[in-house]
């Protein structure tokens, strides 16, 4: 780094500690707290959280699949009946009642591994789903700083107009008693009123614009917006623009949904090719009989016996197994059109940032600048050398670019936290972890690693 981009850099840092170390109220509310609440009250997200939750669910009930099946099979008749042939008039018996108890057990052995990749497309599908989740908190966290990033912007406006309106007070006293004393014409007291007044209904504007943006505030985080906001500038951010763009490939959780995405298509068109496969399972049981027309009518039995199952034919095999591949390439087409999209919000994150920077950098100067002339033709107008005219438009050339300095240091805070939102790592800076949000997005590494019934074991606690 050159010695003046280093200087440059180090004016930027003196300028936005200006921003961070403005003095708040008790009762203010810190950016961290205001995004962890938002977060853990925000409505939608806990629509959200509730429906991932049941997806949650509906996986850890395929563990029946997993485990023998036990029926237990009761049935009863009443009969009636004629036989004039077999038997004679007086033992021929015109009603009798028959019945069955059986209770048996089934288990499967082999099924193509159907079971197993139905386990492992719901456990993708119910990762993808909370990557999804996670990657809407890092969108409302961005929302949120923005509201939040904005009230502090105009409540630093109103004090810069509340600054020019005491200035422009000050000047037309300092007038009106020249034009008393015969120094000025009256028509200076007209003048610096008009100035007055503009710099007043500059305020009210201002004061409306706050109150917009609190507004908006309210209705984002559900916080009542009051006290002195802060907005400290982002850490952790990145050097250059291609490590954004690397960074946010990395660590999108838009991107891990999409790879989630790929995986479970691909473990669809795996369990659609294992049903071309023998089924095989184990049966044992034990049953009893009643039956009133056989002279050994009440027999017990047991049973035990291996049954394979296999479709050797079947239509439309070749045309379902194509669906299931072209629903792969889909998948694979959206992550690449994924990546495309985050590492465009990368690149324009950080060169929003950059310029920014270098905005604010030259914003500097030229403030500087309009200091010293207000300076300089202020004394000349004690001196009499220096109009009334020239000296208002100073004032207000140099609060136009106080105006500019401040809406210029709010971009450049704000561009931090979206530098950031790029690769999903906008909530962590507020301390609030993926645990925070949701699940733990781990279920598919779970089943493939130890099996898919060791997701089975999971604990879902209810939300708080």
């Amino acid at each position: 780094m050159t010695a003046a981009r280093a200087n440059a850099r180090w004016s930027v840092f003196a300028l936005v500690s200006g921003l961070l170390f403005v003095p708040v109220s008790a009762s203010s509310h810190t950016l961290s707290e205001v995004v962890r609440a938002a977060l853990a009250e925000d409505p939608a997200a806990k629509a959200a959280s509730e429906i991932v939750r049941a997806a949650a669910f509906d996986l850890l009930s395929l563990e029946r699949e997993f485990l023998p099946r036990l029926d237990l099979t009761v049935d009863g008749e009443a009969q009636s009946y004629s036989d004039d042939i077999t038997v004679s008039a007086s033992e021929a018996r015109s009603y009798g009642t028959t019945a069955r108890v059986e209770l048996a057990a089934r288990y499967v052995f082999f099924d193509g591994y159907q079971r197993a990749n139905r386990v492992y497309r719901g456990a993708a599908r119910l990762d993808g789903s909370l990557f999804r989740l996670l990657d809407a908190s890092e969108t409302l966290t961005l929302s949120v700083v923005q509201a939040y990033v904005d009230v502090a912007r105009h409540q630093q406006l109103l004090s810069a107009s509340d600054a020019n309106v005491a200035r422009h007070e000050e000047i037309k006293g300092q007038v009106d008693e020249l034009v008393d004393g015969g120094r000025l014409p009256a028509s200076a007291s007209f003048e610096v009123e008009q100035r007055l007044l503009a710099a007043r209904l500059a305020r009210l504007e201002v004061r409306r614009a706050l109150s917009d943006a609190n507004a908006r505030f309210e209705i984002i985080t559900g916080i009542e917006a009051h006290g002195g906001f802060r907005a400290p500038d982002a850490s952790g951010l990145p050097g250059s623009q291609a490590r954004a763009r690397q960074l946010a490939v990395e660590n999108s959780f838009r991107l891990r949904s999409a790879e989630t995405d790929i995986r479970a298509q691909e473990y669809q068109l795996a369990e659609t090719l294992g049903a071309r496969l023998p089924t095989i399972s184990a049966s044992a049981g034990a049953r009893r009989e009643w039956d009133d027309f056989e002279l050994d009518g009440d027999r017990g039995s047991g049973f035990v016996g291996v049954t394979m199952t296999w479709e050797l034919f079947a239509g439309g095999r070749k045309a379902q197994g194509a669906a299931e591949q072209a629903r792969v390439r889909e998948a694979m087409a959206r992550r690449q059109l994924a990546q495309r999209e985050v590492e465009e919000f990368a690149a324009l994150a950080w060169n929003g940032r950059e310029n920014a920077l270098a905005q604010l950098v030259l914003l500097d100067v030229q403030r500087n600048a309009a200091r010293r002339i207000v300076t300089q033709y202020t004394d000349e107008f004690r001196t009499g050398n220096r109009n009334l005219i020239d000296l208002l438009d100073a004032e207000r050339s140099l609060f136009n670019v106080e105006f500019e300095v401040i809406s210029a240091r709010a971009a450049l805070t704000f561009s931090g936290y979206r530098l950031l939102a790029a690769s999903s790592r906008l909530a962590a800076q507020f301390g609030v972890s993926p645990s925070d949000i949701a699940l733990d997005p781990a279920f598919e590494a779970r089943a493939r690693s130890r099996g898919p019934a060791a997701i089975f074991r999971t604990e879902i606690k209810a939300l708080e």
